[in-house]
């Protein structure tokens, strides 16, 4: 004997009443986390425009405002292979593949060129390995597991 309802759907009762899908509440907003990441946001801002000139303020807030929206949109590498994995759907590889094409092919005429924004010219920076560089990965990796992505 099946545990269908009356309409043959064989969704759990208790998810599906007839007429509409009982979709769970979402949990409330984390708002002590909101708030810290604002006063660091702040912060950051405050000792960038500081230390350095009012373009690089603008472009931390473009590199801000871009995270932010990765984020919500579950943009993380994580994730994409994650569902690759679990699942077997392999767009979120895709189009981090097709991400990384437009990048390369928008930043190759700007090294190629010498073409800048703020007036430097464009290299590669390339420096040893240091203690900063093991610090900053341990931080992005605490970041990615933070973040789900």
């Amino acid at each position: 004997m099946s545990t269908s309802n009356t309409q043959g759907s064989s969704l759990n009762p208790n998810q599906f009443d007839g007429k509409n899908l009982l979709v769970p509440a979402l949990p409330p907003p984390q708002s002590l986390h909101v708030w810290i990441g604002i006063a660091a946001a702040i912060i950051l801002s405050i000792a960038t425009f500081t230390i350095a000139d009012g373009l690089f303020l603008i472009q931390l807030w473009i590199g801000l405002l871009f995270g932010l929206a990765l984020f919500h949109a579950r943009f993380g590498f994580t994730s994409a292979f994650r569902r690759l994995m679990s699942v077997g759907n392999g767009q979120g590889l895709r189009a981090h593949m097709v991400m990384l094409a437009i990048a390369s092919t928008l930043f190759a005429p700007i090294l190629a060129l010498g073409l800048s924004f703020a007036g430097h010219d464009p290299a590669g920076f390339v420096s040893p390995v240091g203690v900063s560089l093991l610090f900053g990965a341990f931080i992005f990796g605490i970041g990615m597991q933070l973040g789900g992505g």
